[in-house]
């Protein structure tokens, strides 16, 4: 199952495709060549004669109607040596897909898995040894000036997720907050949302107060969001507890005994389908462990 933290550097790659080329060129220093266009590609790096393979993230380059250059983004949490063997077959696979060169980056939140993902895997082949493009707590630029552009925006969404634990990330966040402030409120929104979603407890206690005391519009609208997202989630927490309540009903109208422990496993259920199954059953079967199942 996927995260927040895992998915936001992939979303922005998806929203502004240009952003993967940022990550190659101007932060690992990548040389890009010319291109007119930049755009989603898919993730899908599947041949006719291997298993399924999907990186997280592609961007293809063109220029004209030609394919020029590709850029995989990988995030990567903790260390999976599987990754050994699947990266270095994303990045053949899709350079074969579109007959240009690739590069493959891989973001990590956290030094100890940047660093395993830094070493070369050898892949038996003389002279073939491929090493990721790592982005990590130690190479990431700690951004705390905004451009006022909002040109820095998808960078700076990332940097909140590597520099989370910095002891400087309230600054990290408050030039985050401004940058994100000259962008259309819809996609600023979106990105504050990215945001909040990918930091852990307390670092996102710290972005929610600083938050509280701008007053930017996006903020208005990703209050309004999360309301009404909040909203959705109590209306569908209300019809759960009417299941669990009617089916308390129709225990207690037949007289069927149901211990402390039957009860409080009704009350806690938080499966409106399974609730509604049980409702089912109550009308019919001869004892609460039967409609239980």
């Amino acid at each position: 199952m996927t995260t927040h933290a895992h998915d936001t550097p992939l979303k922005l790659c998806r929203e502004r495709p240009e952003f993967a080329l940022e990550l190659a060129g101007k932060v690992l220093g990548i040389p890009i060549p010319e291109y007119d266009e930049a755009l989603p590609y898919s993730e899908s790096a599947t041949d006719v004669e291997v298993r399924d393979l999907n990186a997280d993230s592609v961007v293809l380059c063109r220029s004209g109607t030609t394919n020029c250059f590709g850029v995989i983004v990988e995030v990567q949490r903790g260390e999976d040596d599987r990754k050994q063997f699947s990266w270095p077959a994303y990045l053949v696979n899709i350079r074969h897909r579109i007959n240009a060169p690739v590069v493959l980056v891989v973001i990590c939140p956290d030094r100890a898995t940047a660093a395993w993902a830094r070493k070369e895997v050898e892949t038996g082949h003389p002279g073939f040894v491929f090493q990721p493009l790592v982005l990590g707590p130690d190479n990431y630029p700690k951004l705390t000036e905004p451009s006022g552009t909002g040109e820095l925006a998808e960078q700076m969404v990332v940097g909140a997720l590597i520099h989370g634990r910095a002891p400087d990330a309230e600054s990290i966040f408050a030039a985050a907050n401004h940058e994100l402030a000259a962008l259309p409120v819809e996609r600023a929104a979106r990105y504050a949302e990215y945001m909040l979603g990918q930091l852990t407890e307390r670092p996102r206690r710290i972005l929610e107060a600083l938050m509280q005391n701008e007053t930017y519009p996006y903020q208005s609208k990703l209050l309004a969001d999360r309301e009404a997202r909040g909203e959705a989630r109590g209306e569908a927490r209300g019809l759960i507890r009417g299941e669990a309540r009617a089916l308390l009903t129709v225990i207690e109208s037949r007289g069927l005994p149901i211990s402390e422990r039957q009860r409080r496993r009704i009350e806690d259920c938080e499966d409106a389908v399974r609730l509604n199954a049980w409702l089912k059953r109550a009308a019919v079967v001869p004892s609460v462990a039967d409609i239980l199942g």
